[in-house]
């Protein structure tokens, strides 16, 4: 699995500084041509990736093209995707919990069903801790896979002279 993250075509970033990864919807590209004057053409970008300090860069490559760098990613729920190597557990978010948070002056936009830590951070997800906890595992067992397929194809050196 790969530890570093191409995007934009030079910028590389540490996988596991990555928060988050959510697709650019139409109504991002609608804000982001608003708010940026130099963003001349917004619709090149297709993901946006939210990192420890929660900053986040647009990037122009799609969820796929992350997979195709050897990056396992595991879909926490509305469309957030998080690298499977950053996941460390997934425990219930109850009640409880979603009560001390409306105190806070935040608004639960979804029913959230587990807290997920990860080596970047703190998310809520919709997904319970089972389900995030088993989609990581299929998620590094699919990218090992992979990893070993590709590892077969690589090209075998010179061949030794004939005696």
């Amino acid at each position: 699995m790969s530890k570093t993250l191409k995007i934009n075509g030079a910028t590389v970033v540490p996988v596991s500084n990555i928060r988050r990864i959510r697709p650019v919807t139409e109504e991002d590209r609608a804000r982001i041509t608003e708010k940026y004057d130099q963003v001349e053409d917004a619709a090149k970008f297709q993901l946006q990736i939210e990192f420890a300090d929660k900053s986040t860069k647009l990037s122009a490559e799609s969820l796929d093209d992350v997979r195709g760098q050897g990056v396992a990613l595991v879909n926490i729920g509305n469309d957030t995707y998080v690298p499977a190597l950053n996941i460390k557990l997934a425990e219930p978010f109850t009640k409880e919990d979603a009560e001390k948070v409306k105190g806070k002056d935040y608004t639960l936009s979804h029913t959230f069903r587990s807290r997920v830590e990860t080596s970047a951070g703190t998310l809520l997800s919709t997904a319970t801790p089972d389900q995030v906890i088993t989609r990581r595992e299929k998620a590094i067992e699919s990218n090992a896979k992979t990893d070993s397929k590709t590892d077969n194809k690589k090209p075998a050196g010179p061949k030794a002279p004939a005696a």
